[in-house]
């Protein structure tokens, strides 16, 4: 038996359902046993997936069925694809019992020139050209395919919204397919409504936060034109504070005394207590505990009290910071700090205390420049150098982000700098400058390998006083599981000076480079290089290598980092190996 559909050569007028203007429906196929013949392999595998997975028939009869559901749904594909003039024939063959579908594509429909009707006023010039420019997916000789006019229409309806009329909508569109010319037209008919203007964000949800706080954080002026953008970055900005569960945002029903559409905005709190922990192991380093407890929205400014601790055998620190979102601008933040902290390194013992404020950005920020100001307090003791400073230091500091996760990335760069003019006294007085620099770049070439490579630099210099005299904390040092693997923890620095001079260097130069191996699940290794030197002068640069394999536990959020390294051009003193445990890449 045989089931032939063909059009005849006339003008057709039909709705959107009748010109397949939808989605071909695609099944999960495991297995259809029809054959697909008169196509191409593409066309073939893209018919098959629309495809139900179906017994192999065992009768005739059954096979003319099957063939028969896969010529209709053949057949839908195909007009959503543009070919209005195809012609199918379904066949049910009976030794063995074998469902076919013979297509004959004909020649691909294309659009004409696309209409747009409004139904009511039209909008401003500048946004019906917007509007217009919007219909690309269904321009003049495109293929007529189904998806680009259902894309073209959604396109026109959001930059009209985006041009302020908050109210637009699509109406049933019409299309004519006109078999003797092999074109489709389309008339696209819109509601454009009235242009609106933004008024004020108002909470719906009294009591979770101050509405001065909420006053702060919408990136417009009331009376500016509505745009769908600026609620999805009210949304952001409010999500990103940590201190809500849900927020949702919507445009009130009827405009206020001013003509403006308020912004009704509704905030589930989330818990307010918070406390992390995380721990770290290093041979040269030791263990290493981190805690730390967070009250959220502490005064109703969706802000945030931290107190952390790091307890290490080289290092222990006790922090509190204060959070402010929004505080300055949308999107910049106040972060006040006070912080003790003890090191006891090869290098030098420091024990010291300080308060700081930071104006930081989103931390999601591709492109960010933070600012701030610090004031320490610092006693070296007897490590050589000034024994104690007091130091009143600025910093301005910028990022750009160019890579695809802030945890484990696989492609783009990260370029970081950072410029600390300060003033040291105390047992000395010095002014001085340290910048520091590092670029980050990532490269997949090849599934489950992931080349990583960084080069840092920094260099500090008087800029009255003696360089003998800078504080001790504010040189260089390379060596540890963040910067040459294989060595102790800041062991690397001018050795032939430590008599007449003090500990650390001017200036640092690092570079690392790891192949990242995805195995199996969750589980990764890598193998690395990484040098490091910590100099006095750009001729006295004497890199120090080490290498190593590791292990990879992607925990989901991050890896868990497991490494061996050694150093490849080992000094007296240095170990012949160091082992590493941690959370997050190395770089």
């Amino acid at each position: 038996m045989a089931r032939i559909k063909a059009h005849g050569r006339t003008a057709i007028v039909a709705s959107a359902a009748a010109l397949a203007l939808h989605a071909a429906p695609a099944c999960a196929q495991e297995s259809n046993p029809v054959v697909i013949e008169g196509v191409d392999a593409a066309m073939a595998r893209a018919i098959a997936l629309t495809l139900p997975a179906r017994s192999p028939p065992q009768t005739v009869f059954d096979a003319e069925s099957i063939a028969e559901e896969a010529a209709a749904r053949a057949e839908t594909w195909l007009r959503s694809e543009g070919y209005y003039g195809a012609v199918l024939r379904a066949t049910g063959e009976e030794t063995p019992p074998r469902a076919r579908v013979q297509i004959t594509p004909g020649a691909r429909f294309t659009f004409t020139e696309p209409v747009l009707f409004f139904s009511g006023a039209a909008p401003g010039a500048e946004a019906l050209a917007l509007t217009q420019a919007a219909l690309a997916p269904a321009k003049a000789g495109a293929p007529a395919r189904a998806a680009d006019v259902l894309a073209a229409e959604a396109a026109a309806v959001t930059a009209l919204q985006s041009s302020g009329y908050a109210a637009a909508k699509a109406l049933p569109r019409a299309a004519i397919v006109d078999h003797a010319t092999g074109k489709m037209s389309v008339t696209f008919k819109i509601d454009a409504g009235l242009p609106a203007a933004l008024g004020v964000a108002r909470l719906e949800t009294p009591g979770v936060v101050k509405p001065e706080f909420l006053a702060k954080v919408p990136r417009w002026k009331p009376g500016e034109a509505y745009s769908p953008d600026k609620l999805t970055d009210l949304r952001r900005d409010l999500s990103s504070t940590g201190a809500f569960s849900r927020v949702a945002v919507k445009l009130a029903d009827a405009p206020n005394e001013q003509g403006q559409r308020d912004v009704i905005v509704t905030l589930d709190p989330a818990k307010k207590r918070a406390i992390e922990l995380g721990a770290s192991y290093s041979t040269t380093e030791g263990v290493g505990v981190d805690a730390q407890w967070t009250r959220r929205n502490l005064t109703g400014r969706a802000d945030q009290l931290t107190i952390g601790a790091t307890l290490a055998e080289l290092d222990q620190k006790f922090t509190a910071s204060l959070w402010r979102p929004h505080e300055i601008l949308p999107g910049r933040h106040l972060r006040y700090t006070v912080e003790a902290s003890h090191e006891d390194t090869t290098a030098y013992t420091r024990l010291g205390g300080s308060i700081g404020v930071a104006v930081e950005a989103d931390a999601n920020a591709r492109r960010a420049i933070l600012v701030g100001a610090n004031l320490a307090v610092e006693d070296y003791g007897d490590a050589g150098g000034v024994g104690n400073a007091y130091i009143l230091s600025a910093f301005v500091s910028g990022k750009y982000d160019r890579s695809d996760s802030r945890f484990d990335p696989h492609e783009g760069y990260v370029l970081e700098a950072r410029v600390e003019p300060a003033v040291s006294t105390g047992a000395a007085t010095t002014a001085f400058v340290r910048t520091t620099g590092t670029a980050r770049g990532y490269l997949t070439p090849s599934r489950g390998l992931t080349l990583a490579a960084r080069v840092s630099s920094g260099w500090v210099a008087p800029v009255s006083g003696n360089e003998k005299d800078l504080p001790l904390d504010r040189r260089f040092y390379a060596g540890g599981g963040g910067s040459v693997r294989g060595y102790e923890y800041k062991s690397i620095y001018p050795m032939s000076a430590i008599k007449t001079a003090p500990p650390g260097g001017q200036g640092l130069l690092e570079t690392s480079v790891e192949a990242r191996a995805h195995i199996k699940g969750p589980i990764g290794a890598a193998a690395f290089i990484d040098g490091g030197s910590a100099f006095d002068s750009f001729g006295a640069v004497d890199m120090r290598w080490g290498a190593g394999i590791g292990l990879r536990y992607d925990l989901g959020f991050a890896p868990l980092r497991i490494d061996i390294a050694a150093p490849l051009n080992k000094r007296p003193g240095d170990p012949n190996f160091a082992f590493y445990v941690s959370i997050g890449q190395a770089f």
